[in-house]
């Protein structure tokens, strides 16, 4: 909530808010992939000046404010050093070595806003000798044209300083908070409805694919989707533009590394050692995939969807829908609650390797989480961020072993509901755990689904008025164990923790109290 505030604040200074104005002009101009000068340089037109000028304005205001933050920051630190001397020479060790923590993170912020300050004052000098040489070109010309080296919104290319409260951070909580849910004019959410949460990269191929698969189900016109991006590119904002069968809601994921790479927790940031627990290097790609589910989850349930108690749907941009999802996704959280009760913390829509035959009205309960179709209502959210502390520090980057970990601690209950026949199965081939770069459906595939849909159909899958449930667990409980690792960093620890935006004091004995986070 603190941060919450502090977002608040920041929208109500005048100052900030002009900042504000001007860098999201500048952004949209970069989503637009238009440059603010003629790309080929040459003679300029006197609305090009008026522009360059504009655009000298900001940059020189930005360094000023920049500026002003590095002293203070710097006083910042000197205090902390004097308070850790004086502590170091009492006898409390625990407040020592909290201000030790704190003189770190600000000597990192320090280098971070140095070189934020080297970039913008060599950004400044490139734009004040166009305008007297009278020769301009755009960001990208002045940058290599390599793609895959400089990501769609990269802050070093489009001119901006991804601080915790300018550019593309705070537009993706302008966003966030004030973005259209599209289609609401057009559909009736159901008074029962069950949201449906898909989190996204840029898997395009797959995605379209996915959409085109929920397009065909069943009662999808009388729920929401909610597509949560890890990233910005255009294709994935573009397919989510077209979904014209359901309400949608769009969300960026504001602390996403792969929009602020310049920093935390960006490939490019510069961190003090913090290895995982085999001794390997933090890798970025790797822990992304943690950090944007657990914020998604506190941003649906306790920001966007606080009044909602039902359950909602999760599930990725490779996880193609059956027909009869929704209505079973229904029925698998009565039948969850009805018969496994206190036992089982969610459904799923599949269980990888585990099958309970081919009725396509039954259901049996298994040890394994999962991590396709996820069905969780809130109160099963809740005991889930009670043990955030647990979830956040627990050195493994896969969230779902993550999560199989509470469950072997006895924080979470161990078992789940799963149908018989899946509703629901992953189809990448490609990403963080494939061997391959290529992300497309084969016609083998398709041609799996559409006969699984026709059978489904056939045996009208979406009534579960009557069903048959399995009560002995499947699978093997696999225990504890020490996590995969990749999850060492502590400011990968702090950062998850501060996405914690309901504080419940008496959870871990406290420790989900709001803590300083280095980068945001």
């Amino acid at each position: 909530m603190e941060r919450a505030k502090m977002v608040r604040a920041g929208f109500m200074n005048p100052q900030r808010i002009i900042l504000m104005v001007i860098v999201i002009v500048m952004v949209v101009i970069g989503y637009l992939q238009m440059h603010y000068f003629a790309p080929g340089g040459g003679s300029i037109n006197k609305s090009e000046v008026e522009r360059l000028r504009e655009h000298i304005d900001s940059l020189e205001r930005r360094n000023e404010e920049l500026q002003e933050m590095h002293e203070t920051l710097k006083k910042d630190l000197q205090g902390t050093q004097t308070n850790h001397l004086q502590v170091n020479n009492g006898d409390d060790k625990q407040t020592a070595e909290t201000l030790q923590k704190e003189n770190l993170n600000l000597e990192a912020r320090l280098i971070d806003l140095e070189k934020a300050l080297q970039d913008r004052t060599r950004e400044l000098q490139v734009a004040q000798d166009a305008a007297k040489n009278g020769n301009v070109q755009g960001p990208m010309d002045r940058e290599e044209k390599n793609p895959h080296k400089y990501p769609f919104l990269d802050p070093n290319v489009n001119t901006t300083v991804a601080t915790r409260y300018d550019s593309l951070m705070l537009l993706a909580h302008s966003f966030n908070r004030y973005g259209a849910v599209r289609n609401k004019d057009k559909f009736q959410l159901a008074p029962d409805f069950m949201p449906i949460v898909i989190r996204v990269y840029n898997k395009h191929e797959y995605f379209r694919y996915v959409l085109e698969n929920y397009k065909k189900s069943t009662n999808i016109n009388q729920t929401m989707i909610i597509v949560s991006h890890d990233g910005l590119f255009p294709e994935m904002f573009k397919l989510v533009e077209s979904i014209d069968f359901c309400q949608v809601k769009q969300l960026i994921h504001p602390y996403s590394g792969h929009i602020l790479t310049n920093r935390f927790p960006g490939p490019d940031a510069i961190m003090p050692e913090g290895n995982d627990q085999y001794n390997n290097h933090r890798p970025w790609p790797h822990v992304a995939l943690k950090h944007h589910f657990w914020w998604h989850m506190n941003y649906v349930w306790d920001d966007m969807f606080k009044g909602h108690n039902g359950d909602m749907i999760f599930m990725e941009e490779d996880h193609v829908p059956t027909w009869d999802f929704y209505p079973t996704a229904k029925a698998l959280a009565k039948i969850r609650d009805k018969d496994c009760g206190d036992k089982c913390w969610n459904a799923k829509l599949h269980q990888h390797g585990h099958s309970g035959g081919h009725d396509v009205h039954s259901a049996y309960i298994n040890y394994d989480t999962g991590n396709v179709g996820l069905i969780i209502d809130r109160p099963r959210w809740e005991m889930l961020r009670r043990a955030g502390h647990e979830f956040c520090v627990f050195d493994d980057y896969n969230w779902d072993w993550t999560i199989g970990h509470l469950e072997a601690r006895g924080l979470l209950p161990h078992l789940s509901v799963t149908p018989s026949v899946p509703r629901a199965e992953h189809v990448g081939k490609c990403g963080t755990h494939a061997g391959s770069n290529v992300c497309e459906i084969s016609a083998e595939e398709k041609k799996h689904f559409e006969e699984t849909n026709r059978d489904l159909i056939s045996k009208n899958g979406g009534d579960w008025r009557e069903y048959k449930y399995d009560p002995n667990p499947q699978g093997a409980n696999a225990g504890d164990h020490k996590g995969w690792g990749g999850w060492g960093h502590p400011w990968d620890h702090i950062h998850c923790m501060n996405q914690i935006l309901v504080k419940d004091e008496e959870a871990d004995g406290g420790k989900t109290k709001a803590q300083t986070n280095p980068k945001t």
